[in-house]
């Protein structure tokens, strides 16, 4: 019965960690914003605001209510950034804060 326990809890614990990584991984696990998406700006807008911000777009997506970036930040260094889709303000990830 002890062995039960103890194996059931550690799959609890194992499963716990895999599924917040998994989020993690894909995506910054909440939204950027709450307004809704007519007030989005387009792809190309929120580009634009992020390469006015000094980075180099890789990749970008909008999902989930946030523009997702991978870049090449101010240093030269590979970064994700998390941004609003609604002003382009970054909310999360490589730099925010350091302008």
């Amino acid at each position: 019965m002890r062995k039960t326990i103890i194996f059931a809890s550690l799959a609890a614990l194992v499963g716990a960690a895999g599924v917040a990584s998994a989020a993690h991984a894909d995506s910054l696990g909440r939204p950027c914003t709450t307004k809704p998406e007519k007030d989005y700006l387009t792809l190309d807008a929120l580009k634009a605001k992020v390469v006015e911000q000094g980075y180099k777009i890789r990749s970008g997506e909008i999902k989930k209510a946030c523009g997702e970036f991978y870049v090449i930040d101010k240093a030269g260094k590979k970064a994700e950034l998390f941004v609003d889709p609604t002003s382009g303000v970054i909310v999360a990830g490589g730099g925010k804060g350091k302008e």
